[in-house]
């Protein structure tokens, strides 16, 4: 069996033609969860002009008991007369300066009397923040990332209405399994519904990936090797849920391996998810999962966001925090690493009750992975711990 950290470094390694970029920009309300496609420069001084960084009285020269106001800036407003020796302006945050003016009083240290400003305390900075201070143009102003809100509006500061973005990865997603049903069909004995095909289209979307479902298959070999040619023709990654592991009726390697799909790694030292399968075929790749609904959405969460990654040419993000533990773990087999659904919440976290892979019901409380070794049979209670967030 392969480590899932070995299996994650086989990932990294893998040599790829990254996806394109996009022919199209897109507008910037658009590119939230988009991959920018090359570094953007910014196209303006930042600040573009000396600007007040608080409310007050912009003012220069030397210090007179009283200053004459002699008119009020809100932001926005430009004037080019100068003030004179023992003049002020009443400034608000972000207006640009008056001519003759470097530095800004604020108002809470002032006292007002008929039309003139006294100052009560002296200030230690000029509270004015100059052209190009934060940044100046042509300096890079967003490298290649996944855009999220915070860089929207860096971009939006700089002038950018549309953006330069990579092609939105393509994943396709077949079900396999007799037994499964789709959602508003009337069940037989014996039969369940799919679950594994819509919750991994959600995955896959809020990746921010474009997603073809094939439908559900039999398990029969010849339907899913015409599914499986057909979704390597159009996909960037090929996902399969069931029919990955050692059982008469588990066709999905032999059928992968008719269609050219060359194997990565099949069998992890992992739980939940041994059987999980990753190959390629050429810049596509194609993830195995076993039917087992948590199982398939763990194996998402840690290796097909990693291909994900690896084809956007981006790092794996993985967001993690540092929590106490709420109360022990214990378990009797500890021959595989184990990712554990728990709850995090105020520095804490603790593990939800989990009867296994099947019990997809639990993934409605959690909200974050507990990692157990190999070799790691126990953790105690108020130990620091490692956890993933979803």
């Amino acid at each position: 069996m392969t480590h899932p950290d070995e299996a994650l470094a086989l990932i990294a390694r893998q040599e790829v033609d990254l996806l394109p970029e996009d022919p199209d920009e897109v507008p910037l309300h658009g590119a939230l969860g988009r991959v920018l496609a090359r570094d953007l420069y910014a196209r303006v001084d930042q600040p573009p002009f000396d600007k007040s960084a608080m409310d007050g009285f912009a003012w220069g020269g030397k210090p007179a008991d009283f200053l004459r106001i002699v008119r009020t800036l809100p932001a926005g407003t430009v004037t080019d007369r100068p003030l004179a020796p023992g003049e002020c302006a009443r400034i608000m945050t972000g207006a640009p300066l008056p001519p003759g003016a470097d530095r800004v009083q604020r108002v809470e240290w002032t006292e007002e009397a008929d039309g003139r400003v006294r100052f009560t305390k002296a200030e230690s900075a000029d509270n004015v923040i100059r052209r190009g201070e934060n940044q100046k143009a042509g300096d890079l102003l967003l490298g290649r990332r996944l855009l999220r809100p915070a860089d929207i509006g860096i971009l939006a500061s700089s002038g950018y209405d549309r953006v330069p973005v990579q092609r939105k990865p393509v994943v396709g997603i077949l079900s396999t399994g007799d037994e499964l049903r789709t959602s508003g069909e009337p069940l037989e004995p014996g039969t369940i519904y799919d679950s594994n095909g819509p919750q991994l289209a959600a995955q896959a979307a809020a990746a921010g990936c474009e997603v073809l479902f094939y439908g559900r298959f039999p398990d029969l070999p010849e339907p899913l090797e015409a599914a499986v040619r057909t979704a390597l023709s159009e996909c960037d990654l090929v996902l399969l849920s069931g029919g990955v592991s050692m059982g008469d009726f588990d066709y999905v390697p032999e059928v992968l391996a008719r269609c050219g799909v060359e194997k990565i790694f099949h069998n992890l030292a992992m739980k939940p998810g041994k059987p999980t399968f990753l190959g390629r075929r050429e810049n596509v790749f194609v993830l195995g999962l076993p039917g087992n609904p948590v199982s398939t959405f763990v194996n998402f969460e840690i290796l097909g966001k990693a291909v994900l990654a690896r084809l956007r040419g981006l790092p794996p993000d993985v967001p993690a925090v540092r929590a106490r533990l709420a109360a022990g773990i214990s378990r009797r087999d500890a021959e595989r690493v184990e990712f554990l659904p728990a709850r995090y919440s105020g520095g804490e976290i603790r593990v939800l009750r989990y009867s296994g892979s099947s019990m997809l019901s639990v993934l409605s409380g959690a909200n974050a992975l507990i990692r157990l070794e190999i070799g790691q049979k126990s953790r105690e209670p108020g130990e620091d711990i490692d956890a993933r967030l979803l």
